[in-house]
């Protein structure tokens, strides 16, 4: 697929690192990436090592010529800010876990300056409910200063990334809320490995 040879690039590119917690579902799953970066669709896509189908803001494209590319390689779904179109792409995306394959969300909605700046959309945890898929947290660190959020140029700089261990929202579903108590448990995956990362890897400027 044409993704892979734009993977090894970017791994050549960056010093790029990805942690494993544990398999990935043989099946589809839902991908709750946090976002600091135009670059984290290529960089999740990277370290799930399969073909993810990504719901993206509509206004990341024009941004960057190498980032449309990217969008349009993945096939992924945009979603605008307002109601309707959101779900219109939710739908989209639970077609595309319907026929056996993944999805990756970025549940604050937007790029953010730092993790949690706001707080997280169920998006991802109302797709994985309505699926009867699981959630795979995915945390990145680094991509903020290869790419921030006020810039067009990407530069060098240390990338890593943790690929959480699935969530099943099986045991979720006779809470009162089964969404909401799912995205609190996808939260608290993302904000333990976030965390971690920020504590072992301490900022780094980009280098061109």
């Amino acid at each position: 697929m044409v993704m892979w040879p734009l993977a090894r690039v970017l791994a050549a590119w960056f010093p790029y690192s990805v942690v494993r917690r544990a398999r990935l579902p043989k099946g589809p799953f839902v991908a709750v990436i946090n976002h600091v970066s135009s670059l984290d669709p290529p960089i999740a896509g990277l370290a799930l090592r399969r073909p993810v189908r990504f719901l993206a803001l509509d206004e990341l494209w024009g941004v960057h010529l190498a980032l449309d590319a990217v969008l349009t390689v993945f096939d992924s779904v945009p979603v605008s800010r307002s109601n309707r179109p959101v779900l219109g792409a939710l739908r989209a995306a639970l077609r595309h876990l319907e026929s056996g394959r993944p999805v990756g969300v970025f549940p604050e909605g937007r790029r953010v300056a730092a993790w949690g700046e706001v707080p997280l959309n169920a998006g991802g945890a109302w797709l994985a409910v309505r699926a009867s898929v699981p959630v795979v947290p995915v945390a990145i660190w680094g991509s903020q200063h290869a790419m921030p959020m006020d810039g067009t140029r990407i530069g060098r700089a240390p990338i890593r990334v943790v690929v959480g261990a699935p969530i099943d929202p099986s045991p979720f579903m006779d809470r009162s809320d089964p969404v909401a108590t799912l995205n609190e448990s996808i939260r608290s995956a993302l904000d333990r490995e976030l965390h971690r990362l920020e504590a072992a890897y301490p900022n780094q400027p980009a280098h061109e």
